[in-house]
């Protein structure tokens, strides 16, 4: 039976900052293959949520994942999220950087888990952390110049207006991370948007927006060549949706082609959203990779 709840911690960051945790405690069913029914590290397994989301998407597959690897899994609030503390006005990958390491630390954990722009911030870290494993599931990262992003201003715009469902068409259109509702025109998506703005997910969305900016200049400002992600752990897992937007394989297939040891997988059927539904395929796939 998997648990019901997760524990809520606290954790201060180096810089004072305060970042909120959960984490779902080891399953009661061993992991197969496993001698001790856990993930190999003791502390076992963080998750790096997404952009302009919370880590409250993300605690059903904590949860599910902890049941299944028989081993805690910890997600945490970025910063400007829940009761974590605001983004810094200096704020940049190397802020998440810091404060990824500051959760390794607490919880001991020695694998990581990153989706969309969390996946980013793993696959940074693993070039200055000490990670023993690492998954990213549709990792948003720029190679040479692979994402643009000229739909940043028209964002930008829209939410210095305030029109909140406007920026975040922008925003779908520009990502393509919403399916085929994404390819629909920008007026339309924006008046799509409006009535789901009036959703509890609409509402939090909206909230979330402001922390999109800086987020997304960093996925740009750290732009870099495939070939200096060599120095990642042997262990590197790269996962992709076969309903993915095209991009997010492209970067998975770039970075696996420099990396000595690592392992692709295009889960099939499988959308961008798959870690927040979650989708069973990726849980049991993540189960196997952490479990060895």
């Amino acid at each position: 039976m998997a648990a019901t709840q997760l524990t809520t911690s606290t954790i201060t960051t180096p810089d004072g900052a305060t970042l909120e945790l959960f984490t779902a405690p080891a399953g009661v069913q061993a992991a197969p293959g496993t001698a001790d029914g856990g993930a190999r590290a003791h502390g076992g397994v963080v998750v790096v949520h997404g952009s302009m989301v919370t880590a409250e998407l993300y605690k059903d597959f904590a949860l599910r994942l902890a049941e299944a690897l028989g081993a805690p899994v910890h997600v945490y609030n970025r910063r400007g999220r829940g009761e974590s503390s605001p983004q810094p006005a200096d704020y940049s990958l190397a802020t998440e950087i810091s404060d990824l390491s500051a959760v390794l630390e607490k919880t001991g954990a020695d694998a990581v888990f990153g989706h969309n722009y969390g996946g980013c911030i793993v696959l940074h870290a693993g070039r200055e952390l000490e990670i023993g494993q690492i998954a990213v599931y549709d990792p948003i990262i720029s190679f040479e110049g692979s994402i643009k992003a000229e739909w940043m201003p028209e964002f930008e715009e829209a939410l210095a207006a305030k029109d909140e469902e406007k920026a975040l068409a922008v925003l779908l259109r520009g990502l393509q991370t919403a399916g085929p509702i994404a390819k629909l025109p920008l007026p339309v998506l924006t008046v799509l948007n409006r009535i789901g703005s009036r959703m509890p997910v609409g509402k939090v969305l909206s909230r979330l927006l402001p922390t999109g900016p800086a987020e997304i200049r960093a996925v740009l400002a750290a732009d870099a060549e495939a070939k200096g992600f060599d120095e990642l752990p042997l262990e590197t897992l790269f996962l992709v949706g076969g309903a993915s937007p095209e991009y997010f394989g492209e970067a998975a297939r770039k970075l696996d082609g420099v990396l000595p040891a690592s392992d692709i997988d295009v889960l099939p059927k499988l959308a961008h959203d798959a870690p927040t539904r979650p989708a069973k395929a990726l849980i049991e796939r993540l189960t196997e990779f952490f479990s060895s």
